[in-house]
């Protein structure tokens, strides 16, 4: 039994449906029946809209291949990240104790084991946030189909600066700043005076911070080298920034999150004033604590 249906013909052999890709037409002066290619109907964009009425529903990419090869990017600079994750996170929690300013401490030594602290913390903070970003954009990449009209890039990454800027900025700044920011708490941890230990070790402890910092200057000079799509790191900074207002801040139409995120930042960069300004009477000892 044979059934044409909107220029589709269905094939049903033992309750078995088959649809084949060809358009049929059968006039009553021709026989037999006359095969024509299939050609896909013109389609209304709302059609086109696979997602529905949500961002990026209409995103074509030129090669569905070089997509893929794309996502094959963002999970490789993951494991990275992850590696750098984990090893904040380690760092953090050997050094709470010892590095939490203390009321007998000096003003410097105060200001350095803050921004240690902070350090190790926000540094851990972007690579999750590298980490998420990129499976992300992977699942995007992975989502959308070929385009009729190709835009002309020719790289996997070509693809996702064109199309997903903000995410490859995210996805990019976040490992390498998260990784700056930890290999900066390493060095601020070595200059921490400790009661116990000699001049020597003092001596010693400056000259690992003194290179760590050093090649932490000479890695964003060979990353700024090795940039494709921007003059320098501070150039991606910038770009990122710009995006991020325009997207989250002050984005047509309205993002009802940023009723959330947005007085977020502001008590977070509150407490964050408090903790670096707190005066050291303030500080109190376990047993000077009052317990409820």
């Amino acid at each position: 039994m044979r059934v044409w249906a909107n220029g589709w013909q269905v094939n049903d052999h033992s309750n078995l449906l088959v649809v084949i890709n060809f358009r049929y037409t059968e006039s009553a002066a021709s026989s037999p029946l006359q095969r024509r290619p299939f050609t896909s109907r013109q389609t209304s964009p709302s059609q086109l809209q696979l997602f529905g009425a949500i961002e990026l529903s209409g995103l074509r990419y030129d090669d569905v291949s070089m997509a893929f090869d794309a996502w094959e990017w963002t999970n490789a600079i993951g494991a990275p990240a992850a590696l750098v994750a984990g090893a904040v996170l380690a760092t953090f929690f050997e050094t709470r104790e010892e590095c939490s300013p203390q009321k007998s401490d000096k003003p410097w030594v105060r200001n350095l084991k803050r921004i240690m602290r902070m350090l190790l913390l926000t540094s851990f903070i972007l690579e999750v946030v590298s980490i998420f970003c990129g499976t992300m954009t992977g699942s995007v990449l992975l989502g959308h189909g070929p385009a009729k009209v190709p835009v002309g890039y020719t790289s996997p990454l070509q693809l996702i600066h064109h199309h997903h800027e903000f995410e490859y900025l995210t996805t990019q700044i976040c490992f390498l700043q998260g990784l700056i920011n930890w290999l900066g708490a390493v060095a601020v941890e070595l200059l921490l005076p400790r009661q116990s230990e000699t001049k020597s070790a003092k001596r010693m402890n400056r000259c690992l911070a003194g290179w760590l910092v050093t090649f932490l200057l000479w890695m964003l000079a060979f990353y700024n080298n090795h940039l494709s799509f921007y003059s320098d790191y501070t150039t991606m900074l910038r770009r990122f920034f710009v995006l991020f207002v325009s997207r989250y801040v002050v984005a047509r139409p309205f993002r009802p999150m940023s009723l959330l995120y947005g007085p977020s930042i502001i008590w977070s960069s509150i407490l964050t004033w408090r903790a670096f300004k707190t005066p050291p009477d303030e500080d109190e000892t376990f047993d000077e604590a009052k317990v409820e």
